[in-house]
């Protein structure tokens, strides 16, 4: 049994791209139809010439983002205080105020340095090294998210 291949065009970062398939013959002669091996579960050309799946073949799963929320860039001071009262709990009843008062939005939590927090009165190393820690882990999600929505479309 002699099997053609169809070779699509992937750009760099691996996605595939559409090409014609006009006179492409997909039938698989002379095996026997009720053979398991038989099933033809591969893309077949519709009247447009774009592939589609004849049957439904495992596809990986895609990847978590969640949706509705909206980037970190855009959070409101309110959305920061929220932020900071989930994930540094026993900061915020000490650094809420100060976070309100040097209006700490999204952007500027994503810019939040050790001298900075100092500054707004956050004396402890240990706690401004906190603050910190969970500010990067915050950038690294949002990134990843960023990366995410990049691949999707």
């Amino acid at each position: 049994m002699a099997v053609e291949a169809i070779h699509c065009k992937r750009n760099s970062n691996n996605i595939d791209h559409p090409v014609c398939t006009d006179n492409v013959n997909l039938a698989i002669k002379s095996e026997n139809p009720d053979s398991p091996s038989a099933k033809d579960t591969s893309k077949v050309p519709d009247s447009k010439g774009t592939p589609k799946k004849q049957q439904k073949e495992s596809e990986p799963p895609k990847p978590n983002i969640v949706k509705g929320t909206k980037p970190v860039a855009f959070w409101t001071q309110h959305d920061v205080c929220k932020w900071l009262k989930k994930h540094c709990p026993n900061q915020y009843q000490l650094y809420n105020e100060s976070f309100k008062e040097h209006d700490i939005t999204g952007r500027a939590l994503l810019r939040l340095t050790d001298k900075k927090l100092e500054r707004m009165g956050i004396i402890q190393e240990s706690q401004r090294q906190y603050v910190l820690q969970q500010a990067l882990q915050l950038k690294v999600r949002e990134e990843v998210r960023n990366l995410q929505s990049l691949t999707q479309e």
